[in-house]
């Protein structure tokens, strides 16, 4: 009898910290989010629920716009390990971000407007930017 007990105690264990399709790390880690391709970073930047402020952000890498954010929306980039310079442009003025990116890596930057009219980019925690993505829409280009 004490047998048993023993093995439902620890059928019961390792039932509790398995991870079911509705956990936390799930959502964050589940199989459905696009993985940096061979030899490269992905980078996301999102643009959260704008709220009053919808006029859109525009992002470059260098000299090179790589595209505009409006509304609830995300762009990934595949880069190459390397430095970046990253601009995250208002309708005023721009706030510039210099990265540096390894393979494998998955980044996640936060496009945000700031007051009077510029943008800024700011890096989240993988969970937050993993739920932000699988939240908004990608724009032409991504994934």
């Amino acid at each position: 009898m004490k047998k048993l007990l023993v093995v439902v105690a620890l059928a019961l264990s390792a039932a509790a910290c398995s991870s079911g399709p509705g956990s936390p790390w799930r959502q964050s880690y589940g199989k459905t989010f696009y993985e940096p391709n061979d030899g490269m970073a992905a980078l996301y930047i999102i643009r959260d629920d704008p709220g009053q402020d919808d006029s859109p952000i525009g992002i470059t890498n260098g000299q090179s716009p790589v595209g505009s954010l409006a509304g609830f929306t995300w762009m990934r980039l595949d880069l190459a390990p390397s430095l970046y310079d990253l601009r995250a442009s208002g309708t005023q003025g721009s706030t510039e971000l210099i990265i540096t990116v390894n393979a494998g890596q998955s980044r996640f930057f936060l496009a945000e407007p700031k007051p009077p009219g510029n943008a800024q980019l700011r890096e989240i925690r993988q969970d937050e930017g993993r739920r932000l993505v699988r939240k908004g829409q990608a724009v032409a280009g991504s994934p």
